[in-house]
């Protein structure tokens, strides 16, 4: 499936002209605009449109929907929406994905973080089929996450993660195999003709069985796989028997609602095996919806902690300060189900550059009614921003509405949150296994052990503890999927 994000990648950047003045009050708001889609649109289908305009008219939706929603609408640069690169021809026909994409990526805001990066790296737009399959944890694929990294000059591309009951699980692909080649094709081989080939092999557009050659452990092995419409099980847990403790082990991979069910059954299991440590795997969790986040809170920390206290403040631009409004710790998510209460003393979570949003949120709000997080890992990816997803023409737009923070008005880590103790993601055991590196300086820090005897490092405690230390190795999925969205708005 060709996505909006997938197609457009190459089509971001840029800056306008000067000739763009803010929205005049008398100007049409963006429900009066909405669903006006131009003709050429291959996302506005029937049961969205409203009236068939013409590309301006989305234009100038993107326009208002800006000027009245967007946390940073102060700073938005002056574009002209006449100019070529919000009209973009490809093979002479009217590309609405690229010029809608130009024209939403160019009227962000230019400011830019302590250490130089973009505060707002994060707003997007993406067809909305996309979208809507992402929330609902399905997908067209095999049921794995991949990290790139370089070793040599050359490309490195590695499983990460293996879904449960997926053509990947049932044809044996393991964390830490690395992908040589697909349909013959080496992951270094650059030509264009090369590259179409060995993405259609990862990510197929057409129903096909496809050759993986794989690298594990020195041994070269085939895998044949043909990719299927799937639902991902987002949550995976386990008790370890460690000495006379009993450690919770929660892998949550992404704040989507199909995931309530099995975030409830653990922590309904976790209470009663009498679990007396906790360690929640975060490491990959992108984020999603924050009342999940919320909820799963609550639960670690029971309600006797977070019962009528704040989880997150949620603060909107100056233009829609009414609108500001706590969010209490609640015992229920999204599908009003009651997550149990255990009352946990302290909670392990561990982290990476692809722990984002709402999973954030989690480790800010715990911290926030004075619940002990210790982080293992690396920074991570700093995203206090959230949205309400808008759906115009078949494209869904998040620009970034309001910023969270927790009850004591902590937050603002757009730089990411730095981990107590520095530990790399090394991909040699299978996640959940007490051998893996960063479960199991979780569980000598459980111990009394400090970061740098619980990693075997040769480098003190001091320099280790409150390392700013990124991962090199980068998770493979699409930005707009690092999000934290709350219950989408009428």
């Amino acid at each position: 499936m060709c996505t909006l994000l997938l197609c457009l990648a190459g089509c971001g950047g840029g800056s306008g002209s000067n000739s763009n003045d803010p929205l005049p009050v008398s100007q049409a708001t963006s429900r009066e605009l909405a669903q006006i889609c131009a003709k050429e649109s291959p996302y506005a289908t029937s049961s969205v449109l409203k009236t068939q305009g013409v590309l301006a008219d989305e234009k100038k939706w993107i326009k208002a929907y800006l000027s009245e929603r967007y946390l940073w609408y102060k700073d938005i640069p002056m574009v002209n929406a006449d100019d070529s690169r919000y009209n973009v021809l490809t093979d002479g026909i009217l590309n609405v994905g690229a010029s809608l994409l130009n024209y939403f990526n160019d009227s962000k805001t230019p400011l830019k973080t302590a250490v130089g990066t973009l505060v707002d790296k994060f707003s997007f737009i993406v067809d909305s089929a996309s979208w809507n399959s992402f929330v609902k944890s399905s997908s067209r694929g095999y049921g794995f996450m991949l990290k790139t990294s370089t070793q040599g000059g050359l490309k490195v591309l590695s499983v990460a993660y293996v879904y449960p009951n997926t053509p990947a699980m049932n044809a044996g692909l393991a964390r830490g195999d690395q992908i040589i080649s697909i349909d013959g094709v080496s992951v270094n081989n650059t030509s264009p003709e090369a590259t179409d080939a060995f993405n259609e092999g990862l990510r197929p557009t057409k129903v096909s069985l496809h050759n993986f050659q794989i690298l594990r452990v020195g041994e070269t092995l085939n895998i044949t796989m043909q990719a299927q419409s799937i639902t991902l099980q987002q949550v995976e847990y386990k008790v370890l028997n460690v000495g006379l403790q009993k450690v919770g082990y929660l892998l949550f991979n992404s704040h989507v609602p199909g995931a309530e069910a099995y975030l409830i059954q653990a922590m309904t299991y976790f209470k009663q095996q009498g679990i007396t440590d906790l360690v929640v795997d975060l490491r990959y969790n992108g984020g999603g919806y924050l009342a999940i986040a919320n909820a799963l809170a609550y639960s670690v920390a029971g309600s006797a902690q977070a019962q009528g206290k704040v989880f997150e403040w949620n603060y909107f631009s100056d233009k829609r300060s009414s609108e500001n409004y706590a969010m209490n710790f609640n015992s229920f998510g999204l599908n009003n189900q009651a997550y149990p209460s255990l009352g946990i003393a302290k909670v392990y979570v561990l982290v990476t550059g692809g722990t984002c949003s709402a999973s954030e949120s989690f480790i800010n709000g715990l911290r926030g009614i004075d619940v002990p997080v210790e982080l293992i890992g690396s920074t991570t990816c700093g995203k206090p921003y959230g949205f309400y997803p808008q759906d115009n023409c078949g494209i869904t737009y998040a620009a970034m509405e309001m910023e969270g923070l927790n009850a004591k008005l902590e937050g603002r880590f757009s730089d990411g949150i730095v981990p107590q103790c520095t530990v790399l993601d090394d991909l040699n055991y299978p996640l959940g296994d007490a051998s893996e590196r960063m479960l199991s300086v979780a569980i000598k820090r459980m111990q009394g052990k400090s970061c740098s005897q619980a990693s075997d490092l040769v480098k003190s405690s001091q320099a280790l503890f409150g390392m700013a230390l990124r991962d090199d190795s980068v998770l493979l999925r699409p930005d707009w999927q690092t999000n934290k969205f709350l219950n989408p708005k009428p």
